[in-house]
């Protein structure tokens, strides 16, 4: 299995990290953590933040938290100071874990006993919470789809759910193939059939229907998808085409220095087996929870030649790389400060076809904006303002 997706800010970095390294005491927690920084991060030439600079500030501060001792005040302020060193990076994966946990603040916020620091998952909170489960579980499959069908994947040794829905809309003229995604684990949870709803036959369904395209339209819901595989980009994506289609780049660290990096690499959506060319339009939902390996599934159906794809909702997540495969063999991203702390950074760097950095998000076509106030009409009206947009986009 292949995990690409950005997560929450709970206990869930248990995979196996590139580097496992001891730290006694705070002068050697921060050496670890800058020179981990230093040699694993993949987008030191796009910063600004000054590495150097960080490097002088802070080494005395950390060092002076030595000669005060171990306390709960010496604790909290060397989370602060990791947290300070590193809140304006790029990388939308970036995450601190602080096993003893603590208080920091944030861009004049307070946040009390907190174990992980997520600069742009704080950010984004702050603009709002995610859409809610019941938009998915209960307002679209009762009130747009006809044919609702669904499959639930559990991973067995993390425990995350998959989902996919698949329905006909039942509003508007037109006959309009629905389905959304929760994360990225189609293939995965195609190939699992211990389930007591399997996802198997809902994407068979699914992608037999694409491939004849039995229906005027498709959309695709990939509100709150923080990523997953790698494999399904081709085996998503790969159901559309019948050759293969230049995406983007991707690069990697080859070696410690801080500017050690591959050429870029080039990004192809492979075809699928029994996959056609196709024409019809696809209508791409998405939010600013859309993020990770998501971004890079939305600029693959963007690649597509032979037909028109349309993002409508609101700006993506923003996150520019996501964790591929293992550390060993991409030299670089996640790390650990021995027992006192891990380091969660992308491993791998995506870029568009233009070679351009997904920093700020991928912009949609046509923008519709959910705040507290829309949610709440939302969940009392049953309306979805985005699907409703698509709607009527494929009816005009």
């Amino acid at each position: 299995m292949i995990l690409v997706g950005l997560f929450s800010c709970k206990r869930d970095m248990n995979r196996e990290l590139l580097s496992n390294y001891e730290a006694n005491n705070y002068g050697e927690v921060f050496n670890v953590f800058w020179n981990g920084m230093n040699s694993n991060y993949l987008f030191w030439d796009q910063e600004t933040v000054n590495w150097d600079s960080m490097y002088h500030i802070y080494k005395p501060k950390f060092d002076a938290l030595d000669s005060e001792g171990y306390t709960e005040t010496t604790q909290n302020r060397c989370f602060q100071y990791m947290a300070d060193m590193t809140k304006d990076l790029k990388d939308g994966q970036y995450a601190l874990q602080y096993w003893a946990g603590g208080d920091i603040n944030f861009e004049g916020e307070q946040y009390k006993s907190y174990i992980t620091f997520m600069p742009k998952l704080f950010r984004t909170k702050r603009v709002r919470e995610t859409l809610p489960d019941t938009l998915f579980d209960y307002i679209i499959q009762n009130n747009y789809l006809n044919n609702f069908d669904y499959g639930i994947y559990r991973n067995p040794n993390t425990l995350q759910p998959f989902q996919i829905i698949t329905g006909r809309l039942s509003r508007g003229a037109k006959n309009v193939i629905y389905t959304s995604f929760n994360m990225f684990a189609i293939k995965e949870g195609y190939d699992y059939n211990y389930s007591t709803r399997p996802t198997r036959p809902v994407i068979k369904n699914l992608f037999d229907n694409i491939r004849k395209s039995n229906c005027d339209a498709v959309v695709i819901d990939l509100r709150n998808n923080r990523g997953g595989n790698m494999e399904d980009i081709s085996y998503l994506a790969g159901q559309f085409t019948s050759k293969p289609v230049m995406f983007g780049y991707a690069r990697y660290k080859i070696g410690s220095g801080r500017l050690d990096f591959t050429p870029l690499l080039p990004m192809k959506i492979t075809p699928q087996e029994g996959a056609n060319d196709f024409k019809k339009p696809i209508i791409i939902l998405t939010d600013i929870y859309s993020s990770a390996l998501c971004e890079s599934v939305i600029l693959a159906f963007k690649a597509l030649p032979d037909t028109k794809v349309t993002i409508i909702g609101e700006r993506t997540y923003g996150t520019a790389g996501f964790i591929n495969s293992d550390d060993l063999t991409t030299n670089g991203g996640n790390f650990r400060i021995g027992d006192f702390a891990a380091v969660r950074l992308s491993n791998t760097a995506m870029l568009d076809k233009d070679g351009k950095f997904n920093f700020s998000g991928i912009t949609p076509d046509i923008e519709v904006k959910y705040d507290a106030v829309r949610i709440s009409q939302m969940l009392s009206s049953g309306v979805d303002i985005q699907l409703e947009k698509a709607i009527q986009f494929i009816n005009q």
